[in-house]
């Protein structure tokens, strides 16, 4: 029987630990999660719920983002509806620091960003006409 020496261990540990690290954020789902609702909880002109829907409604996909939020498991949607959606700024933000490309950002983001505008819509208070921002009846429970 042979016996190891501690620090080989350590060390192995310690290489095991550093090449995890370097896979970038975008590896991990919940990684990706908590981007998006970081993303979907800003107030600027440029970012959130908001502006997501703002864009939605410039490009005729109004009907398309707000329905992910009606339903109890949204589909995914196709790549060309990301990029509509999302102009590149924000996918290569979303790209930087990890080893992903943009396009495997938009391939993550296709599945994502649908169950992500879900959870962040559950999470507000609706009134009865369904907008956010007012107390009232959630239209989840109509």
């Amino acid at each position: 029987m042979t016996t190891m020496d501690p620090h080989q261990t350590r060390a192995a540990a310690e290489s095991n630990n550093a090449r995890s690290i370097e896979i970038g954020p975008w590896d991990d789902r919940q990684d990706c999660a908590a981007w998006l609702d970081a993303f979907l909880s800003e107030e600027g002109l440029t970012r959130g719920y908001g502006y997501l829907l703002r864009r939605a409604a410039d490009k005729g996909l109004y009907d398309v983002v707000r329905s992910w939020g009606h339903t109890d498991r949204p589909a995914p949607v196709d790549a060309t509806t990301i990029e509509i959606l999302l102009p590149q700024k924000i996918i290569m933000e979303a790209a930087q620091g990890s080893a992903a490309t943009s396009e495997e950002i938009v391939a993550r983001l296709s599945c994502a960003l649908p169950v992500a505008v879900r959870r962040h819509i559950t999470r507000k208070r609706f009134n009865r006409y369904g907008h956010i921002g007012c107390t009232g009846e959630d239209p989840m429970r109509r």
